[in-house]
Parts: structure tokens; sequence; C-alpha cells
């Protein structure tokens, strides 16, 4: 019997140093989460509601340092003055490809889709041969903006236009 009650106190006794171990690290965390800074959560921002920076307006000097450096780029290359953009059109369905070429700051109407070439890029002579060419492209009809920024030739597979039925690369710049 004598055995019996040492055990129940030894129990009763680990129980004892688990729950005061339990009570000290629940004070201790309440210490802590009362002297936390309080974590402020900001809204969620919709990817959609955002206006691509393009399109704000820029600041004259801003406008007068990039017409310099594009003059400078323009003496230095081949290119002189570029104002054509060409690309391929691939229409999955029939599998037909059209190659059009595009005045520059020109809407163009493909079928269903507006395309806007804003500018091209040709690299330099003493450069990794590059073209690139900016676009906007939306639907016609609906006005949702498929695509925009730039397209490489040499790199389609990273700036490509997610559409179901058409598929868009650069061919070149003139």
């Amino acid at each position: 019997m004598i055995a019996q009650r040492k055990e129940k106190m030894i129990i009763l006794n680990g129980h004892h140093k688990n729950l005061s171990k339990l009570v000290f690290i629940f004070i201790i965390s309440l210490i802590f989460c009362s002297n936390a800074e309080e974590i402020k959560v900001a809204p969620l921002i919709s990817l959609d509601e955002i206006e691509p920076s393009y399109d704000e307006e820029l600041n004259s000097n801003y406008i007068e340092s990039q017409s310099i450096e594009s003059k400078q780029k323009n003496s230095d290359s081949n290119d002189g003055n570029v104002n054509m953009a060409e690309i391929s059109i691939l229409n999955k369905i029939t599998t037909n490809v059209d190659r059009v070429k595009l005045p520059l700051k020109e809407n163009f109407l493909y079928q269903e889709l507006k395309i806007y070439p804003i500018g091209c890029y040709l690299s330099g002579p003493y450069e990794k041969t590059e073209v690139g060419i900016y676009l906007n492209i939306h639907h016609k009809d609906s006005k949702e903006k498929i695509f925009n920024g730039w397209m490489l030739k040499s790199l389609p597979s990273i700036s490509s236009m997610e559409h179901p039925i058409y598929d868009i690369w650069v061919e070149g710049c003139y």
C-alpha cells in the first residue's frame, strides 16, 4: 500500500512539473504577444486595375534626353530611320502563317486582333544580333488587352502572347 502511494505521488509530481512548464510557456507567450507590434495588412490589389507605366506622361527633360540618345544610336547603327515592324502570325486552327509589315504607332487589324506596334529595337553592329518589337495587342471587339511588352526575335518563348487561336513572333524591323 505504501508503494502504491509513492507511485501515485511520483506520477502526480511528474504531472505537476509538466503542468508548471506549460503554464510558464503560456505566460511567456502572452507577454511576447502583448508586446508585439500590430501587423498591418495591406489591401489586395487587382493586377487588372493597374495601368502600365508606359501610359504615364514623361517629363520634358526625360523626353529630350531620350531623343538625344536615340539620335546617337541611330547614327551609330546601320538601321537609320526604323518605321516598319515585321511579324509573323500563326492561326493555330488553320495552320496558316501570315507575314505582315506594320507601320509603327498605327493600329493594324488582323481578323479579331488589333495590333499596335510602338517601337523597334535593333542591336548595334558590335552587339549580339537582336531584334525586338514593343507591341500592344487587343481583341478587336471586346478591347481586352492580350499582350503588352517587348517581343524578341531570338527569345520568342520568354515574351510570348497567350492566345488560344493566334501565335505571333518577330521577324524584323525596317
